[in-house]
């Protein structure tokens, strides 16, 4: 369109400007490149590394100081609440490095969980010593003030955490134990293989069933994707809980324990266990895992979960166990009245395990987590201390979707649409106007409407304009707190020659494991250290764990709705990296991406090509393009760095700096107006941060560098260090500084003195009308609200072209609030991506929700490159947005004149126009609501056709982390098995139903009331149906992947002009549409033209096309293709280091558990007796 020969104006200004001032293109050496940012990052975590080793060193030492205390009363501050007994309440500050929440430097708090008595002894005397720790904290952060929180996590089962915080109240009751979290488990022991072995014969019924289900589900908490695990339902057989697990163990990944947590509700208890074959399944499956490399290849171990065992078998722990155990035995008792407690117990004393007697619900938890200090003693007897880092996760405030939250927000919006019924009933009795907003209902309040067609709708559509709710993703790096006194008093409980049992104390070689101190490191600690301009526009990193799975991804989406996908923290790389191959189906990968993805998760370094398809603008748009992937480890580390960069473009960066130091001339003037912003991600300058500080802008922090530099003699540019800075001075990122600088002299032109534009040789009216009005004449006539510049530094000049009046009537925040992140702005990638399809084309785009608003703006930008040939770098990114009314005016204006009578006007009733966008999005049409839409929505058969004419190209994508939502279908008619129990209710009933009836008939009611009831002929329920109850839907979302096709147009050199023909496009005989497609000069726009001849073309009459419209539609797989994905897993690397064996845990004795029991009261005995007596 004309607009681009205008804005081309300031364009080629600018781009002059950066020639001029001596901007060069320059090729990046990505190896290089890469091994900088690795070794940044592993520079960075050397400090977090140390930070917790000086916590375990002091926590350490001031336990070998510490005299335990039996009577101990202290106070301290409490997370949950933080006041002492005399009143005293701790202040709190925001802080910028910690999200602005309110903490406090100089104390730490502590967490105590709640099933876990704050006021035992050994909590108490734990809680005192380690008040030590204060001074540490306090140091580590003076030290590296880019740390966030440290913590120390007590085997008792309290969290020391600091800076202190405030506990915010989770959803529901506050079961966090830090204990059973993953960097507590990995930090105190190796990784693990397990086999549950769950009894299933006719005695474990009733309490006892859901007792033994609740631990194994408590001990499937306790695996990380490190783990290996399944679960054996032994009775007269053995079968696996999942039948596609069988004679396996697979990775303890999400999908997998769901699988298990699915099938574990509905288990039934038959027979007599069979124990012998239960426990020869176990050990032979274990055998078979360690002798194929599966699994862990780590600790080992049974998990027994029964209420009682008639024998102790020592023939199949002789013949599968023993001298070695290389296979650690973990039994757990269910319920109160046991008599076969000897013998499971002698099974995990025998076993290098532990015996717990679990007998309510309410202690499940605590009883489980017990099997990790054992897991821990080679460890501990190795006197090593492993330093190991997490896989990502979340806040812990940040809730996961599961089943139990899905019912709680579908009981919210029960009751929400139940408000709404009883509202417009009211309504309608009272003959009032009430207005109900419905802009805003959620997904789940629209499925459970009673008279949704379900079948019809997309879950989770990707393109609804959600407001965004920010997550705060992590790491943890952690190491294990021993107890270096190797003896201690230890109580043990014996059973006399009288069947009596008695407690005596003696002094034995210990390994005890105190706790697990670590820090958390935020992600974007990671990407400061591999920052985006220095990769360029469209290029990005991500980090690879050992399993395959990404820290941070561009595309890793962990959110839905407001709610962590279960799976957040195992998405694969190679579910991200999409190679753009038409043959690969949903879960079918290229084999130059595994070949990527093993060197990377094996720690090799390395640099492969691969042609990728990008989704991008919410699912509705692809790209395609070529990347070049360049990977190697962190070391000390289990992760790899990965960098991407896009050919050809990717390869150059632009080498243009203005030195600051220098100082030849006033650098402020570039920053002296406000019509400018920087990206307010990026790290230009950064200093440490105190509680209270006032929180800066990005532009106000550019602003104070600047000044200070002009006056200082002398100053520091943030540099490569193995420690973390000590001055208090801001430290600027040089390369980033001084690339602003330039850019902002470079784009500080005024446009209303460009000359006039060189027009090319083709060029349209509209065009040269354009060049040649004054600025300020085209600006208004032309409907331009804002016009703009972004730079590969982060920079954005604008300037706005509206009226204070326009300013004040509108509602929506301008395009400068909106769009401040330069290169990763999407106007900014799609007009670099564009530039090789057309380097001297505008791309325009309208929002999708165009059609549905009368205010609309167009948004068009067009990229400036400087280099010469091939060699040539992206500098910067010029645009306009102007008001869409005045661009379709304008358009329909320019094909309505002609140079004589025109025979044909796109206004014509038998000729339809259009203006469609290199993604088949109408930016252009006659009727209005049609604008945004994706044309097949509108057209399916034409666009069918552009499709088969090689005009667009159908690009197939998966989206490997959706989530489905699921109607539950309730349950028949059927009738209920009636006792004689309810029969005898139902009798009573039947008797007071008589009783009101006789009261109603005889009219005695009102003798008692004075209220009027008005009686209806005609009864209709809330929802409108006759007679009929409605039934709102139940639903349940789960993980899924869904499939979706995108559309890319072609190289015109492919196409050029196209002119076509669709036949019989309606009822009526003869009656064919033709159309003429052709390409807009200097835009990514083609003008599409549809006649039809005294008729009307009608889709519906027209045969089913390959053209489908942009919804997301869940993949199905067969069950033998699922069951053998879940099998096999992912393409992994054994985690270091691996502890499972040390040849003094025998000195240890068996300090192997107790279990929980019951002690009666004499004085309730003697009672008893003397009643009895009586």
């Amino acid at each position: 369109m004309g607009v681009g020969y205008s804005l081309r104006t300031a364009a080629l200004k600018r781009g002059k400007n950066f020639n001029k001032l001596g901007a060069v293109a320059q090729w990046v050496h990505a190896t290089n490149m890469l091994e900088e940012m690795r070794n940044d990052v592993k520079t960075m975590m050397s400090w977090k590394a140390k930070t917790i080793t000086n916590i375990r060193d002091t926590a350490e030492l001031a336990v070998m100081k510490y005299t335990y205390d039996p009577d101990m009363k202290i106070d301290y501050y409490s997370a949950k609440d933080p006041r002492t007994s005399d009143g005293k309440t701790m202040k709190f500050y925001p802080h910028k490095n910690y999200g602005n929440t309110p903490i406090n430097t100089n104390y730490s708090v502590v967490h105590v969980p709640t099933n876990v008595y704050d006021q035992s002894p050994d909590v108490l005397n734990a809680i005192k010593w380690s008040g030590e720790l204060n001074t540490v904290f306090r140091n580590n952060l003076a030290y590296d003030s880019s740390l966030i929180y440290q913590f120390f996590g007590s085997a008792t089962g309290f969290l020391r955490l600091y800076p202190a915080i405030k506990w915010r109240a989770p959803v529901g009751p506050d079961m966090y134990d830090c204990r059973m979290r993953p960097w507590y488990i990995q930090g105190a022991a190796s990784a693990k293989d397990i086999v549950i072995l769950l009894d299933g014969s006719g005695s474990m019924t009733g309490l006892r069933k859901e007792i033994a289900r609740n631990v194994v589900l408590n001990i499937l908490e306790t695996l990380s994707d490190n783990d290996f695990v399944t679960i054996l339902r032994f009775s007269e057989n053995v079968k696996s809980v999942v039948p596609c697990f069988e004679n396996t163990l697979v990775q303890a990944t999400e999908e997998n324990l769901r699988e298990f947590r699915e099938l574990l509700k509905d288990l039934d208890t038959v027979n007599i266990a069979n124990f012998t074959l239960g426990l020869i399944s176990a050990f032979e499956l274990l055998q078979k895992v360690a002798k194929s490399n599966e699994g862990s290849q780590c600790n080992q171990a049974i998990m027994l979960i029964t209420d009682g065992a008639p024998y102790t078998y020592e023939k199949i722990f002789a013949q599968y166990n023993w001298p070695n155990i290389p296979v650690r035995v973990f039994t757990y008792l269910i319920g109160r009245e046991v008599t076969d407690m000897d013998e499971v117990q002698w099974m995990a004393c025998q076993n290098r395990g532990y015996y717990t007697h679990v007998t309510t619900l309410a202690e499940v938890r605590e009883q489980v987590q017990k099997y990790i200090p054992v897991m821990s003693r080679p460890v501990v007897l190795s006197g090593d201390h492993p330093i190991v880092w997490s896989s990502v996760y979340a806040d812990v405030t940040d809730v996961k979707l599961s089943d139990w939250l899905w019912q709680e927000r579908e009981r919210e919006v029960k009751m929400r649409l139940n408000q709404k019924s009883r509202a417009k009933r009211q309504k309608e009795d009272q003959s009032v106007l009430q207005y109900y907003p419905d802009g805003n209902v959620s997904l789940m309040e629209r499925y459970m409407a009673p008279n949704f067609d379900f079948a019809a709708t997309e879950p989770e559509t990707p393109r609804r304009q959600l407001p965004k709710k920010a997550v705060q993703l992590l790491i943890t790096v952690a190491t294990p707190v021993f107890d270096r006194r190797n003896f201690s008093n230890v109580t043990e409980r014996i059973r006399s020659s009288k069947n009596i049992w008695i407690e005596r104390t003696k002094e034995m070689r210990v390994a005890n494991i105190l706790g697990v101190a670590g820090t958390d490191v935020p992600i974007r600690e990671i990407i400061k250290l591999t920052p985006p301009h220095r990769l360029g526009v469209n290029g990005y990193s991500f980090v690879v764990t050992n399993n395959g799975f990404v820290l941070y991804h561009p595309d890793l989406r962990p959110l839905f709705q407001d709610m962590l996908k279960p799976e957040y923290n195992q998405v694969d790389m190679a579910e991200l990296e999409l190679v753009d191959d038409d043959k690969l189906g949903p879960r079918e990968f290229d084999e130059t991406l595994f070949e990527t993805k093993n060197s990377t998760i094996n720690r090799r370094i390395g640099w492969k090509k691969l042609p990728i398809k990008l989704h991008i603008d919410g699912m509705r748009r692809v790209v395609t393009r070529r990347n070049s992937y360049y990977h190697g480890p962190i070391e000390n580390t289990p992760y790899s760095l990965v960098i991407a960069l896009p050919e050809p473009y990717g390869q150059y960066r632009l080498s243009a700096q203005i030195e600051v130091k220098r100082r030849t001339e006033n650098l402020q003037q570039y920053f002296k107006d406000d019509k400018w912003r920087v990206h307010p991600d990026w790290v230009y300058c950064e200093s440490k941060t105190k509680e209270g500080d006032p929180i800066m802008t990005p532009e106000d922090i550019i602003r104070k560098f600047i000044h200070e530099a002009e006056n200082l003699q002398n100053f520091k540019w943030k540099s490569q260090s193995t420690s973390p800075p000590v001055n208090d001075a801001p430290l600027c990122d040089k390369h980033l500084v001084q690339s602003l600088v330039f850019d902002a002299k470079a784009t500080d032109v005024d446009v209303k003195k460009c000359e006039k534009p060189a027009l090319p040789n083709q060029y349209d009216p509209l065009g040269l009308l354009l060049a040649l009005l004054p600025s300020d004449q085209m600006m208004g006539m032309h409907g331009i609200v804002t016009t703009f510049v972004a730079t590969r530094s982060g920079l954005l000049r604008f300037d706005d072209h509206r009226t204070e009046e326009e300013k004040g009537n509108s509602t929506e925040r301008p395009f400068y609030e909106t769009h401040t992140r330069a290169t990763d702005e999407l106007f900014y990638r799609r007009a670099v991506d564009f530039y090789y399809f057309n380097e001297m084309a505008f791309v325009f785009a309208v929002p999708f929700d165009a059609g549905t608003k009368n205010a609309s703006l167009v948004t068009a930008s067009q990229a400036i490159f400087i280099g010469n040939g091939s060699q040539k770098a992206p500098a910067a990114v010029v645009g306009v947005q102007l008001k869409h009314s005045a661009f379709v005016e304008r358009f329909f204006n320019i094909t309505g004149t002609c140079m004589s009578k025109c025979k044909y006007k796109c206004t014509d009733k038998q000729m339809d126009c259009f203006l469609i966008d290199n993604n088949g999005f109408v930016v252009v049409s006659e009727v209005h609501e049609h604008t945004g839409k994706f044309f097949g929505e509108i057209d399916n058969v034409l666009f069918d056709s552009l499709v088969q004419g090689n005009i667009f190209r159908r690009i197939r994508m998966y989206d490997y982390q959706a989530i489905c939502i699921d109607l539950i279908i309730p349950s028949g008619p059927a009738s209920f098995l009636r006792s004689p129990l309810r029969h005898l209710k139902n009798i009573v009933y039947w008797i007071w139903s008589k009783i009101v009836m006789y009261f109603v008939q005889t009219n005695v009611l009102p003798w008692f009331s004075d209220h009027v009831v008005e009686a209806s002929d005609y009864y209709e329920d809330e929802q409108g149906n006759d007679g009929k109850a409605a039934r709102q839907n139940k639903t349940r979302a789960r993980p899924c992947d869904k499939e979706f096709t995108l559309y890319e147009m072609r190289p015109t050199d492919t196409w050029g002009q196209t002119k076509g023909v669709i036949p019989n496009c309606s009822s009526i005989e003869d009656c064919d549409k033709n159309y003429i497609v052709q390409m807009v000069p200097y835009t990514n726009l083609m003008m599409l033209v549809t006649y039809s001849e005294e008729c009307s073309c009608d889709n519906s009459s027209l045969t089913e096309t390959n053209t489908q419209p942009l919804e997301l539609e869940e993949v199905i797989y067969d069950e033998d293709e699922r069951c053998y994905r879940m099998r096999n897993g992912t393409l992994r690397k054994l985690p270091e280091p691996c502890v499972h064996h040390h040849p003094e845990e025998g000195s240890l004795g068996q300090q192997c558990g107790l279990g929980s029991f019951l002690r009666a009261s004499i004085y309730l005995v003697v009672g008893a007796l003397l009643l009895r007596l009586l």
